[in-house]
């Protein structure tokens, strides 16, 4: 499907901030990166708006210590309630995955904003998915899900309910919806210790994604096989081309196909890294952007094409830099998205 609207290279954030309180984060996300709104994840709040923690929450026989700071799956417990989630699933029950206030205070605070959503132009909601939350969830004897065919399935089905309720609940304030699973991980697909190939992983996505009727995503760090991620059923890709523009680059003739069928690219070229704010400006990042568009000219990519159907973001969340760190990271990439849209009128 496609937007309403040419993204244009605005701003779209990945979901998480430095920020202990919920109406700030929204506050300071609508402020530079407001037309296309994702609600703001917490890790500093609690341990249990740690990404992979977030999304886990409800998996059968989940156990949360935060005093230890570990996360695993009893497999006795899970055994015992897989029942319950493979009834929710086929009854394609959403609220089965329903996330309480406390537990998505970010969410919580942006539907009670409801009555003031003027400016936006589409909500982006944001979860881990699934390749990357079974490498780092295990069950009690440390073993990743990723390495057990049930429990990894079992975790794709707990994903789909849980993308699908976030979808509901942003359909609630806005038609324009972008459901977007994170995949830091997906650059180990296909690796000798990985058990699991792209036809799999690309069932995985793809499955995860299912239940959700508007904008499907996917975000992946690393030097990905893009042209593998760009033959699932996403509308949009967020890649990381400070660091890996190569890898999108060799992806030139999928993305060509994936732009001529309406897809958005994201260009995460802000990176997380306060020792580097210092040096960057926002002309800097805007020629990047430029240069990398230019690249892909030999394959029948005009810049001005891609960048109307571009994003601009950062390669990482900014849960983790200081606060006045991460407000500096908005604010240049706001920056960047300024220039560009003035440079290739785009506005």
């Amino acid at each position: 499907m496609s937007l309403p609207f040419a993204p244009a290279c605005l701003p779209l954030l990945l979901g998480g901030l430095p920020h202990r309180n919920a109406a700030q984060a929204l506050e300071i996300s609508r402020r530079y990166a407001g037309q296309l709104l994702a609600w703001p994840q917490l890790p500093q709040r609690s341990f249990r708006e740690q990404s992979f923690v977030q999304s886990a929450i409800g998996f059968p026989g989940l156990v949360i210590d935060a005093t230890h700071s570990r996360v695993y799956v009893d497999r006795g417990r899970a055994e015992r309630e897989m029942d319950r989630l493979a009834l929710a699933y086929l009854q394609d029950r959403s609220t089965y995955a329903a996330l309480a206030s406390d537990d998505a205070p970010g969410l919580d605070e942006l539907m009670r904003q409801r009555d003031s959503m003027r400016g936006v132009l589409a909500l982006k909601g944001q979860l881990l998915g699934p390749i990357s939350l079974a490498a780092q969830l295990t069950d009690e004897h440390d073993q990743p899900l990723i390495y057990d065919d049930m429990l990894f399935d079992a975790l794709v089905q707990h994903l789909r309910l849980r993308a699908e309720w976030q979808e509901t609940q942003l359909l609630e304030l806005s038609d324009s919806t972008i459901i977007c699973i994170d995949e830091p991980f997906l650059d180990t697909v296909g690796l000798p210790f990985v058990p699991l190939d792209w036809d799999r992983a690309r069932e995985q996505i793809n499955q995860t994604l299912e239940g959700v009727r508007g904008y499907k995503g996917v975000f992946a760090g690393g030097a990905v096989n893009w042209t593998q991620v760009l033959q699932t059923s996403v509308d949009l890709v967020i890649a990381d081309i400070y660091n890996h523009s190569a890898a999108l680059v060799a992806a030139a003739p999928a993305l060509t196909t994936f732009l001529e069928h309406e897809g958005i690219v994201g260009l995460s070229i802000m990176p997380v890294d306060e020792d580097l704010l210092d040096g960057l400006s926002a002309d800097d990042l805007a020629g990047m952007i430029a240069s990398f568009a230019e690249q892909l000219e030999p394959a029948g990519i005009a810049p001005d094409r891609l960048l109307r159907q571009a994003v601009i973001s950062t390669t990482n969340t900014l849960s983790r830099l200081s606060l006045a760190a991460a407000e500096r990271t908005l604010q240049l990439l706001a920056e960047v998205s300024k220039l560009l849209r003035e440079q290739y009128a785009l506005v």
